[in-house]
């Protein structure tokens, strides 16, 4: 389901409204070219190579859903959103925090699912009205892909 142009005449049907969508590996790969990703029940992977000398090696990192721990950056518009996952096992996590759009956090590492989202055939379909508005309340990890759920604030 999306949200569409007949949305807009009632906008304020979606103020409270949440709105599920679904992002599956190939999005990720798209927003994080170097970047592996899969998911199962509650259980993100995100695997990547590294150099070291002229070999490359693979590195693997595990986070744990945290499906309320979600972050939305704003200044008068939407700049970011994202999610908080639990970090289980830490392979190189030096070698994927060179990505601005990961961050660790104490024990949680941040991930930043705007590029994701932005690459997904449903972000097309939003009004361009709304997209400044979105909100992301909430994720779940479920076998195959993350979905976000998200809503819209005036």
């Amino acid at each position: 389901m999306g949200i569409f142009i007949e949305d807009l005449l009632h906008f304020g049907n979606l103020i409270d409204n949440e709105v599920g969508i679904e992002l599956s590996p190939a999005e990720f790969k798209k927003a994080f070219p170097s970047l592996e990703f899969s998911f199962s029940d509650s259980l993100v992977i995100i695997r990547g190579k590294k150099k070291i000398l002229f070999f490359p090696k693979s590195y693997e990192v595990r986070a744990k859903e945290e499906s309320s721990k979600v972050y939305n950056d704003r200044k008068d518009e939407l700049t970011d959103f994202g999610v908080y996952l639990r970090l289980i096992s830490s392979g190189d996590l030096d070698e994927l925090l060179k990505d601005e759009r990961i961050k660790r956090e104490g024990e949680y590492l941040r991930l930043s699912v705007l590029d994701a989202l932005k690459n997904s055939e449903v972000y097309n379909k939003i009004p361009r009205q709304i997209r400044p508005k979105l909100k992301l309340t909430r994720y779940k990890v479920k076998k195959g892909n993350m979905t976000l759920y998200l809503t819209v604030v005036k």
